[in-house]
């Protein structure tokens, strides 16, 4: 039998990642099988726990790739922006229709805190989004619209804030338009 090229491999780690991520925003975690996830994408369970070591560590992934979607949605809608302020609402709003989406409201907001672990699942957000949100603040500043030093500390709260506001929109505790409201008035504030 011939070996698998890296290129193979990829594609089929990839595959197994697609698919698990529709079952497990269809099904949940806890009623998704790697059975019914290996049949589906077409290779043995030998295969998919040759990629990953066990369903958690490929629910781990699965929620890596919805939170990097998610960046990508923040940060495309930014660019698509005629100026910074308008820019950093358009990315606000993008993340909380995002965190909306039923596919994030499962994965995310149900099952990856208990599957990771809160500690875990608010590193892998840090760790994806933090970083565009330092790198608004800094824009901010450069263009006068932020009345304090964007520090790692500041990017944090505005971070959380954010994140707690997509939260609440994915719950329905508040509409979209309540936290995007609520979001531009606490960035308005920083300009004193």
């Amino acid at each position: 039998m011939a070996r698998r090229t890296a290129i193979e491999a990829a594609a089929t780690r990839q595959t197994i990642v697609d698919i698990a991520r529709a079952a497990f925003a269809t099904n949940g975690y806890a009623t998704t099988s790697t059975t019914e996830i290996s049949a589906k994408s077409g290779v043995t369970r030998g295969a998919l726990y040759h990629h990953f070591s066990d369903k958690a560590a490929l629910f781990e992934t699965v929620f890596l790739d919805l939170e990097n979607d998610l960046n990508e949605a923040v940060t495309s809608a930014a660019a698509g922006a005629t100026d910074l302020r308008e820019a950093l609402d358009a990315g606000a709003l993008a993340l909380m229709e995002f965190m909306c989406r039923p596919d994030y409201r499962q994965i995310a907001v149900t099952d990856a805190p208990a599957v990771l672990g809160l500690e875990r699942w608010h590193e892998i957000d840090r760790m994806i989004g933090l970083q565009t949100m330092q790198f608004a603040l800094r824009a901010l500043r450069e263009e006068g619209l932020l009345g304090m030093e964007p520090t790692d500390g500041l990017a944090l709260a505005i971070f959380g804030a954010l994140t707690e506001l997509g939260l609440s929109c994915a719950r329905s505790d508040l509409s979209i338009d309540q936290a995007s409201t609520t979001f531009s008035l606490l960035i308005d504030q920083l300009r004193a």
